[in-house]
């Protein structure tokens, strides 16, 4: 081809055609722009291929590691709960001497002197900050979001984990100090002193009150947002970088998959007519669930910041992804009309009449 070009400028030349030649020289400029252009093009390509999957493998860093955090985030909310259930009765003097006796007593016992721990994982995070120049446009939506998580929430995390510690470890250096049986205090048995100050000490019911403050109260809420945000992100994550795998079972997703004209039997307005275990005079509660993103959500008078996401255990069975102890069911009549709804949410169980479909 070389040859061939050459041939043809050397014939020009020999037939004094020179404005012939100067067009075709510039045509042979041309030709090589182009031909650089081109190349350059593909190189760029090739560098912006090379750039998005070392990104992409990033996000997939940090998809683990949201995971490894959500699964942590489930079992600190459930010791905490537990917790909670025993402080409550702690608060509310319902403990006996024979409850720091039975099988429950180390439970008991040390009710405020241990704390579980949530150290987040950010090593993925940390390479994505380190590369976030680097980051494909379409892929720029998932910083925000991963932004949120790290910096504001875990802060909240680290500052309530850290405040239970040091409330546990007063505890027993304050009880070290001023109890003489405190080296005896892992005996099978309580001794009845134990027993007393567990029971009756005023100032062992205010640290009580402190522990549940930092650990139930604030952590494990602070816990549940950083949940629901690390959810959110996972999602996003993988629909950013069009993964085919499936979600994993720590990621809630519906069991089965409904049609949007299924999901509409759902829609409406519902209203709270009772609370199990509560006869008091109800507030006003209407309970509006809408379909989002072809999935469901239940918003409590209005409430944004509270929104429920629903998913389908079974048909008309469903869980959530906020609480992960929410649950219901959808009740229906003998024209399988959707007439109420069944709810545990907050560790109470909420009955629904639906008003009317939107």
């Amino acid at each position: 081809m070389i040859k061939f070009f050459r041939k043809i400028r050397k014939n020009l030349l020999s037939e004094n055609k020179f404005s012939k030649y100067i067009l075709y020289a510039i045509g042979e400029i041309v030709l090589v722009i182009i031909g650089i252009l081109i190349a350059l093009h593909i190189n760029n390509k090739n560098e912006e291929r090379k750039t998005e999957n070392k990104i992409v493998s990033i996000l997939k860093e940090v998809q683990h590691d949201l995971g490894l955090d959500i699964q942590k985030s489930d079992e600190l909310i459930a010791y905490y709960k537990t917790k909670d259930s025993i402080i409550n009765l702690i608060q509310a003097n319902k403990l006996t001497y024979d409850d720091y006796k039975n099988e429950n007593r180390n439970a008991l016992r040390y009710a405020i002197m241990n704390a579980f721990h949530m150290k987040i994982h950010e090593n993925g995070y940390t390479n994505l900050t380190e590369n976030v120049d680097n980051v494909p446009k379409k892929l720029k939506a998932v910083i925000e979001p991963l932004n949120e998580i790290y910096i504001y929430n875990k802060y909240e995390i680290d500052k309530f984990d850290t405040r239970v510690d040091l409330i546990t470890d007063r505890v027993m250096d304050g009880l070290a100090k001023n109890k003489e049986w405190y080296y005896r205090l892992d005996q099978p048995q309580l001794e009845d002193e134990m027993i007393d100050f567990f029971l009756n000490d005023p100032y062992y019911k205010n640290d009580v009150d402190l522990y549940q403050n930092a650990g139930w109260t604030n952590l494990t809420n602070h816990v549940t947002i950083f949940r629901e945000n690390a959810i959110n992100a996972y999602k996003q994550i993988n629909l950013l970088i069009e993964s085919n795998e499936p979600l994993p079972d720590f990621i809630p997703h519906n069991l089965v998959h409904l049609t949007k004209a299924q999901l509409n039997e759902y829609v409406g307005t519902y209203k709270v007519v009772k609370f199990e275990g509560y006869d008091g005079p109800l507030p006003e509660l209407n309970y509006k669930i809408q379909i989002q993103n072809n999935d469901l959500v239940g918003v409590m008078n209005g409430d944004l910041g509270d929104m429920d996401y629903f998913y389908f255990k079974t048909k008309d069975k469903i869980f959530g992804q906020t609480d992960i102890y929410f649950k219901g069911e959808f009740v229906r009549d003998s024209l399988n009309e959707i007439t109420s709804l069944f709810v545990m949410k907050n560790g109470m169980e909420a009955h629904l009449n639906k008003l009317e479909t939107n």
